[in-house]
């Protein structure tokens, strides 16, 4: 219920919207909509909890410093602590943000991916341009049971080494897939 409340809030003041993106301009004879798995916010959430971890150590060792020192030096331990719960709930909120926000529009033409809380970051692939559809998947990854599917269209026109002007493909990650060969057929198709 808090998280809903906190939520919406944030939504309203970054003007992020909740809803389901549209699909792409024009007609379309098929339209599916894919979400991050439950494995992929464990996995986000991995991370929080990591640093969440190293926060807590980080304000009990300066917090028994404080203490060893005495005096008046110890009553900075508590705007420290407050400090750090505020750092953390920011953390937490803004991982699920991130994972409630994030769609993946499949068309029969295109691929629209909506994510971002802070920057929210919208992109339209045409499947005419793809070139390249990969299913990717990091040891972490693997341990939380969830894949990516990277799509590589042409396009580009950015420097490669050496100052060597190069087409450089444009890439969209689907990021989160409990079903990531379903996704691929659907993009290659």
């Amino acid at each position: 219920v808090m998280y809903e409340l906190l939520k919406s809030l944030v939504c309203r003041l970054l003007k992020v919207e909740e809803k389901q993106p549209a699909p792409p301009a024009g007609p379309h004879d098929t339209f599916q909509v894919f979400r991050a798995c439950p494995a992929y916010l464990a996995y986000t959430l991995f991370f929080w909890k990591l640093y969440v971890a190293v926060l807590i150590l980080f304000i009990v060792a300066i917090s028994v410093g404080l203490f060893v020192t005495g005096g008046l030096l110890a009553l900075l331990a508590l705007p420290l602590v407050a400090l750090a719960a505020f750092k953390a709930a920011v953390f937490y909120t803004t991982t699920r943000l991130n994972y409630d926000l994030r769609w993946y529009v499949i068309t029969d033409r295109s691929l629209l991916i909506r994510e971002g809380v802070w920057v929210t970051r919208e992109i339209t692939l045409t499947f005419a341009n793809a070139q390249n559809v990969r299913v990717t998947q990091g040891p972490l990854q693997r341990l939380f049971g969830f894949s990516n599917v990277e799509v590589d269209t042409a396009g580009g026109g950015s420097s490669g080494s050496h100052g060597e002007k190069g087409a450089q493909p444009h890439r969209a990650v689907l990021r989160g897939l409990d079903n990531p060969n379903r996704v691929r057929s659907l993009v290659l198709e």
